[in-house]
């Protein structure tokens, strides 16, 4: 049977992680399952395990998920990988596969352009894995890109799977144990893929401004007839990844269960749009291509989030599901009501992007800023925090965009938003701006360097105000820029806590007091009580670069 080393590489730029420490994706577990069903002998770990290990000869095939950021790492993996093991075949794969610039600066044998599960079947039964002569087998096939002899063949965009397809597999749980500090992680849980927003960006003279996309029934929505990118002309998850499609929650449940039952702590339930769960079911057989209508399927949200926050840990308070991101137009009263309900505590991210009503409408967001704002004190009502992205660079941005951006930080402030995260525009491919050039820093120019400076005092003021809040955290490691103390992370989510404490407290849920602002990411706390020990560690989990 043929062997195969999945690493998952996501985040690792260089080759080391310096942001997002505390996260487990939810992809590789998938691709892992995926793998196995289909007679792979397949194992998978993060790539800061495999750096040091000296097994690679026990493998045939080295599989890589990445992203665009992180090509360095990926070479040197390779580099690694051909040096133990020549004539081993090298399979890419995640975001960063989705790029042909990136494939070609890499030495690799084939990859999976978007989504595995229709296409690893044909892989394997082409028998590349066991002779690699056969890659020429592949070329043409939809979803696969063939390098032979320095040369990338390029199959296109793999189909999107189907639901009923998607529900075969249940993504892996073992592997989580071996990621660093697992029990302090956040551990994403995919519930929905896909994204309902089928807007198109009207940037561009092919745009003939048809209103299909926006007007048109629900069908007619999935091709633009200027072949426009759907989605938020930044984003590639509708091109990619194409409508919603919701797991069971019985399947959610299940994988849930077994990663509480393995000591994980942090619970994220991964979407796009967590709203869009359940209302892909009340338009079937046709694809969820609105954003806007039908409103959210309340009643399996609701079901759901019950199942989730009845599991013993959530209830002893030693663990906590929470959800990522929501679109601003599909919150409501009651849907604020019944979120808080079961999240109250947890933060939810909110894609503004921008001040300007008009920007937004030109690249595709279907929110306007007056219901991101209507969204944000709804969700501050019923106890949920609130953090908000904003974006600089989008292209046809002017000064007049950014301005009304910065007078809406002031807005955000009064509002009780508790975070800003500023992101700088980057084209991605399958996304309608992926021919966009990259835009300079923030700080280079007068406009978004007033705008960087105006997120980063705001976002300075909101870590002065925890001074003297008390956070339940789950201690990750030792700390190593200072003897004595050990790190830990928010159950709920927040900045990274530094705490004088034993390392004998480490895989512990506890109580402490923040005392002292360190850095935009980094407070110090100090230990009042411990509530659980959720894990017991015989060998110290491995020391955590912060910055």
């Amino acid at each position: 049977m043929v062997r195969l080393l999945l690493i998952d590489a996501n985040a690792r730029m260089s080759g080391k992680r310096l942001t997002t420490l505390d996260v487990i994706g939810a992809g590789p577990r998938y691709v892992l399952s995926v793998l196995r069903r289909h007679g792979i002998d397949a194992v998978l770990e993060p790539y800061e395990n495999v750096v040091t290990s000296k097994g690679l000869k026990d493998f045939d095939v080295l599989a890589v998920s990445f992203m665009i950021s992180d090509v360095e790492a990926v070479r040197k993996l390779i580099s690694w990988w051909k040096r133990r093991k020549p004539d081993g075949i090298v399979m890419l794969g995640g975001p960063g596969a989705l790029s042909p610039n990136i494939l070609e600066k890499l030495d690799f044998d084939l990859a999976i352009v978007g989504e595995c599960e229709l296409v690893v079947p044909e892989i394997v039964k082409k028998g590349v894995f066991e002779d690699r002569s056969r890659l020429d087998d592949l070329i043409g096939l939809k979803g696969v890109a063939v390098k032979l002899k320095g040369k990338v063949f390029w199959g296109g965009l793999a189909p999107w799977t189907p639901r009923e397809v998607m529900e075969q597999y249940m993504p892996d749980t073992d592997s989580v144990a071996k990621y660093p500090f697992y029990w302090a992680c956040r551990v994403y849980v995919e519930v929905v893929r896909g994204c309902s927003n089928f807007r198109r960006a009207k940037l561009y003279r092919e745009c003939d401004l048809c209103n299909i996309c926006r007007q048109g029934p629900l069908d007619a929505r999935l091709r633009c007839p200027r072949n426009v990118a759907p989605g938020c002309g930044y984003c590639s998850v509708p091109s990619v990844h194409g409508p919603p499609r919701s797991r069971s929650i019985e399947s959610i449940v299940s994988e849930v269960e077994k990663l509480l039952e393995l000591g994980v702590t942090r619970i994220v339930l991964s979407a796009p749009d967590f709203l869009d769960y359940g209302r892909d079911l009340l338009v079937h057989p046709h694809p969820l291509t609105d954003p806007r209508e039908p409103p959210p399927n309340i009643d399996v949200i609701e079901k759901l989030l019950s199942k989730l926050s009845a599991l013993e840990p959530v209830l002893e308070g030693v663990a906590c599901i929470s959800i990522e991101n929501v679109k601003p137009c599909l919150v409501n009263e009651y849907v604020a009501e019944v979120l808080g309900k079961y999240l109250k505590g947890t933060v939810v991210y909110i894609g503004l992007e921008s001040g300007s009503d008009e920007l937004l409408d030109r690249v595709g967001r279907p929110c306007s800023v007056s219901e991101a704002i209507r969204c944000i004190e709804l969700l501050k009502k019923y106890g949920l925090r609130p953090y908000v992205y904003l974006m600089h660079g989008i292209p046809t941005e002017t000064d007049d965009d950014v301005k009304k951006t910065v007078e809406l930080v002031d807005l955000l402030e009064k509002i009780g938003v508790e975070r800003i995260v500023l992101y700088r525009f980057r084209p991605l491919p399958f996304s309608a701006f992926e021919k966009a050039e990259l835009p300079p820093p923030a700080i280079a120019k007068p406009s978004t360097r007033e705008l960087y400076e105006r997120v980063r005092k705001f976002n300075e003021a909101r870590k002065r105000e925890l001074l003297n809040r008390v956070i339940r955290a789950v201690i990750a490691s030792s700390y190593p820029k200072k003897r004595g103390y050990v790190v830990a992370y928010p159950l709920l989510h927040g900045p990274t806590i530094v705490i004088r404490a034993s390392r004998n407290y480490i895989g512990a849920v506890v109580d402490v007091k923040i005392v002292k602002v360190v850095s935009d990411r980094l407070v110090e706390g100090m230990l009042l009580r411990v509530r659980k020990r959720i894990v017991r560690i015989e060998k110290y989990a491995r020391d955590i670069s912060m910055r």
